[in-house]
């Protein structure tokens, strides 16, 4: 992925044959070595890698790694992986740590465990080859909260019980590489050790000749049944993961329109939720569904023919959606908003997006504040100008008590609510911040306030 890496291989291989006093070349030995590194800690924030005290991969997230890279051989280098704060410090995750690479080989280093626990694992260096024919492949069980587990891979389909499992891995144990035939449909399936009860099945795949790959199991952070793994497919330049076959994707629902009675929402023409009253929501696992487009309609709970809103929804696998319904029934004004949601937790994080959907502001634009007093004539909004029915993208902020201020957008004079008091965002919690209207009755002093959802 070139977008991790700050210098292109090119310059990659000078710059670390020039590292200096842990660097243990010799002038007649300059066969290359090759490096790959791969984040695989679920929870942990993106890093930045440093080489001998400089930097070296930028900004790698979870599933993502470095591709294969050129360096000296018969080297020992200095690795440190530095967690990247919300507020873009640093802070030392892994090491520093002296790794040693030997000419012609080839060393794959991943970020496992849960932050909490984070360390390196280093596969063996396998001898780097040229013209394979075939496909190379290591399993990696990866996932920390996943018992021991035995790994199939057969023919589609084939009945496990007249299989034997390639490898039987405990968390952080390797298998491999083992060779397979390129081009063939092939089917991974996951066990507990000892029994043919599938935890995880992969589907048909297949992998094109050449292939040197590092599939590692590692938690499920789209957090979509049926399984608590997916796989991570790391080859030479790229990575991606293969979910679960049978996973699906998620909606959660909210009712933020305040005119608006109980509503039901129906899926292509059928009640999936029923009696759903303003401001209240759902949880993603009320409504999954396999990839597909459908129509979404919210109906009047006492006539469903009355449908207000209808939206054509296309899901996309592992991927979860958040419905809006705001707006306003008496004045014919009812739309929906719909964001698209990563629900990967960093543990070092509170993920905030926030949704202007209160109708009483429907022409103000709004800034939000968060201070640790309520106090912001000096204060800088950290979201300006945001219209109604528009949405931020999931923002990282610092775990901590906040107390949140909105105003009229460029208009400190004019506060549309105001929390009170400090309210806690915690790390390792997805929030939606919803503007929506006041209750039927609600006393306030406010014209709008907040619903706040957690993940």
């Amino acid at each position: 992925m070139s977008k991790l890496m700050k210098l292109t291989a090119l310059f990659i291989f000078p710059l670390l044959a020039a590292c200096g006093s842990n660097n243990n070349n010799d002038s007649n030995e300059t066969a290359a070595a090759q490096l790959r590194i791969t984040h695989a800690s679920a929870d942990a924030p993106a890093v930045n890698v440093y080489v001998d005290g400089e930097i070296f991969l930028e900004a790698v997230d979870f599933a993502q790694t470095s591709g294969l890279i050129p360096i000296p051989g018969n080297s020992t280098l200095e690795v440190e992986v530095r967690g990247i704060l919300p507020d873009q410090s640093e802070v030392t995750v892994i090491g520093p740590v002296d790794l040693t690479f030997a000419a012609g080989e080839r060393t794959d280093v991943l970020a496992v465990n849960n932050l909490a626990s984070i360390e390196p694992k280093l596969l063996n260096p396998v001898a780097i080859e040229t013209d394979i024919t075939d496909v190379r492949v290591t399993v990696l069980h990866a996932a920390p909260e996943v018992g021991t587990v035995d790994v199939y891979v057969t023919a589609p389909g084939a009945d496990l019980a007249n299989n034997t499992p390639v490898a039987a891995l405990s968390f952080g144990e390797a298998a491999g590489p083992v060779a397979i035939a390129p081009d063939t449909q092939y089917q991974i399936r996951i066990t507990p050790v000892g029994t043919v009860d599938v935890v995880y099945n992969s589907g048909e795949v297949s992998f094109r000749a050449g292939a040197e790959l590092v599939v590692a199991a590692v938690t499920n952070t789209f957090k979509l049944a049926p399984s608590p793994v997916t796989l991570l497919a790391i080859g030479s330049d790229s990575s991606s993961q293969i979910p679960d076959a049978a996973t699906g994707a998620a909606v959660r629902v909210v009712h933020n329109s305040a005119d608006t009675p109980a509503v039901d929402i129906l899926v292509n023409g059928t009640a999936a939720i029923t009696d759903l009253t303003f401001p209240n929501a759902t949880q993603y696992d009320q409504l999954e569904a396999p990839a597909g487009t459908y129509t979404v309609a919210v109906a009047a709970a006492a006539d469903p023919s009355i449908q207000p809103i209808v939206e054509e929804v296309a899901l996309v696998q592992t991927d979860s959606y958040t419905v809006i319904a705001a707006g306003s029934l008496a004045n014919d004004a009812l739309e929906a908003i719909i964001t698209e949601d990563s629900r990967r937790n960093i543990a070092t994080a509170a993920i905030v997006r926030v949704v202007h959907g209160a109708y009483a502001a429907v022409e103000v634009p709004v800034d939000v504040y968060l201070t640790s007093d309520g106090v912001i004539s000096d204060a800088a909004p950290v979201i300006s100008n945001l219209a109604y029915g528009e949405a931020t993208v999931q923002l990282q902020a610092t775990p901590g008590d906040y107390w949140v201020t909105v105003t009229a957008a460029g208009d400190k004079s004019f506060v549309a609510f105001d929390s009170g008091s400090t309210l806690a965002l915690d790390g390792d919690v997805n929030y939606t911040v919803i503007a929506r209207d006041l209750r039927e009755g609600q006393l306030s002093v406010y014209p709008i306030d907040l619903s706040i959802l957690a993940d």
